[in-house]
């Protein structure tokens, strides 16, 4: 059976969101936070609404973009160390989200988030890393004979 890599790794990408949002619902339940990242996405859509349903939409496309970028990027920086490389793309693009969310539409908008916030969202970003980087090595790569990314 003959699959197409990049509609793989866009999958694993949008799939991966899954566990960010389970590990920051967990969080905001036990009382650190304020948004779970599925809601703090919603914002640049709704602006002060948070609704879970279009951070889920969002986060998919914009984890889907994530996965195909990384697995492009694969091709420049390796293979090795798939879960370490793939948590750092994925804290390098909370950073630029947070950097741009921050300046655009918080204090604006919606009231500033407490500073738990943003270690919630931090660890839903390692755990949307970790997950991409398993699913990589899991369902893309055959990590026992080095190659090139197809």
């Amino acid at each position: 059976m003959k699959y197409d890599k990049p509609l793989v790794a866009c999958v694993i990408g949008a799939a991966s969101t899954i566990t960010g949002e389970v590990v920051t619902r967990a969080l905001i339940l036990l009382g650190f936070g304020k948004y779970s990242v599925y809601q703090l996405i919603s914002l640049t859509i709704t602006i002060n609404r948070p609704t879970e349903i279009i951070g889920l939409i969002v986060n998919c496309i914009i984890g889907g973009f994530i996965g195909i970028a990384f697995y492009y990027a694969l091709n420049i920086i390796g293979r090795d160390y798939l879960v370490v490389k793939s948590t750092a793309v994925s804290l390098f693009f909370w950073f630029l989200s947070e950097m741009i969310f921050t300046a655009t539409i918080e204090g604006r908008f919606i009231d500033l988030r407490p500073i738990s916030d943003y270690y919630v969202h931090l660890l839903g970003a390692t755990a949307y890393g970790t997950t991409v980087g398993m699913l990589f090595k899991t369902y893309l790569f055959n990590l026992s004979i080095p190659s090139k990314c197809k």
